[in-house]
């Protein structure tokens, strides 16, 4: 049963998950409602800013409790879940109402799908491992034109999605099919009937319908008796986007290549800003490490030693400070440091000292083309 969800009006069995379109509330009957009453976004938006404000701070308290007691925390860890899935129904309330009232300017260029979708599945491989969900991949180059912002956080969303059906999920990324477009197409090995009734009505399952919607995407849903496809299809980047994209390719140069072989510790509270690290360091030939903040990083890195250490203001000040003085002290030779920040309208890249500590500040807005050359910088400075 093949369904396509944007472009299909057809009346289905109640059995069936419901459109997302289905979803949305329509205008009030009645024009002269009372101008106190509030509109359905205003509750939307107002609902979903209180559970992600309350639920922010709980998770902040179970985070804090378990660097205290460990063994409590892992006994909580159905409360701990609990919480985290309704934090994050309260944030995609949010998100998908900024897709409906204000969507965001679109900055698209020339993509490989498998590449992004690589990149969100390695965002999300300790998600997926602590959840125990197994992934087979197949990935193929697949040239698109979309926005890298949106494209990630539709592939992500749909991963979020999918991991709540069943633990044995596969992602593939197809090249152009006849239809012209490149697809993704996720797979999960359980029978759609077994799916709890949520997962259908989930704002999760809105969130990422919206974002397809908003990137120009073509969807569709497979139900079998024993498993769920999900295909996606992207507008496929044309001879002419594909050959100026390669004319405004720069390529790691060969000052570069004497970098090749060090090892980078990514440390970032934000898993789109982890992927977007390691899409703008693809190709130098690092060997690179991620960690959500410096506690989960603590280990790692003093087992392995970095010879860079990027991260953003999810890192405090203060713990930069604690790892720098730890790897000093660990390896002998200080370590580059780059700060990726969100000042708007700063420098792409400048390199700044206090005494003998050196610190590479490389802007959010430009890391795809600045976070390789500052990196080469920096480490040439410490090598």
């Amino acid at each position: 049963m093949g369904l396509n969800w944007f472009s299909s009006r057809v009346v289905r069995a109640s059995s069936e998950p419901p459109d997302a379109d289905h979803l949305m509330p329509g205008p009030s009957a009645g024009g002269g409602a009372d101008a106190l009453t509030p509109s359905w976004q205003d509750m939307v938006r107002q609902l979903g800013e209180e559970v992600a404000t309350s639920l922010n701070s709980a998770t902040e308290q179970l985070a804090r409790l378990n660097r205290l007691e460990p063994g409590l925390v892992r006994s909580l860890g159905p409360v701990q879940d609990a919480v985290e899935r309704a934090r994050q129904a309260g944030m995609a309330a949010q998100h998908v109402l900024r897709l409906c009232e204000d969507p965001p300017p679109q900055r698209r260029e020339v993509l490989n799908l498998a590449d992004v979708a690589h990149a969100a599945l390695t965002a999300r491989s300790d998600w997926l491992r602590l959840r125990r969900i197994s992934v087979r991949k197949g990935f193929s180059p697949a040239p698109v034109f979309a926005d890298a912002a949106l494209l990630y956080q539709l592939i992500d969303e749909l991963l979020l999605w999918v991991g709540q059906l069943g633990a044995d999920i596969s992602v593939t990324v197809e090249a152009t099919q006849a239809s012209g477009r490149p697809r993704l197409q996720v797979i999960s090995q359980r029978a759609p009937s077994a799916a709890p009734a949520a997962v259908w009505r989930g704002v999760r399952w809105v969130l990422w319908h919206q974002l397809a919607r908003t990137l120009g995407a073509q969807t569709e849903l497979d139900l079998k008796e024993r498993h769920v496809r999900i295909s996606v299809s992207l507008p496929a980047a044309t001879p002419e986007q594909i050959a100026h994209a390669a004319e405004a390719q720069v390529e790691p140069s060969s000052v570069s290549a004497g970098i090749s072989g060090c090892r980078v510790l990514i440390v970032s509270g934000n898993a789109q800003r982890r992927a977007q690290c390691l899409q703008a360091l693809a190709g130098y030939g690092l060997i690179i490490d991620t960690a959500e903040d410096t506690h989960q990083a603590q280990q790692p890195a003093l087992q392995r030693l970095p010879d860079a250490v990027i991260y953003d203001a999810s890192v405090s000040a203060r713990d930069v400070r604690l790892l720098r003085g730890q790897l000093l002290e660990n390896a002998g030779t200080p370590a580059a440091f780059i700060e990726i920040h969100d000042q708007v309208g700063a420098a792409d890249f400048h390199a700044s000292s206090v005494g003998n500590e050196s610190t590479g500040h490389v802007s959010a807005a430009a890391l795809g083309q600045a976070l390789g050359p500052a990196l080469v910088f920096e480490l040439c400075r410490v090598l």
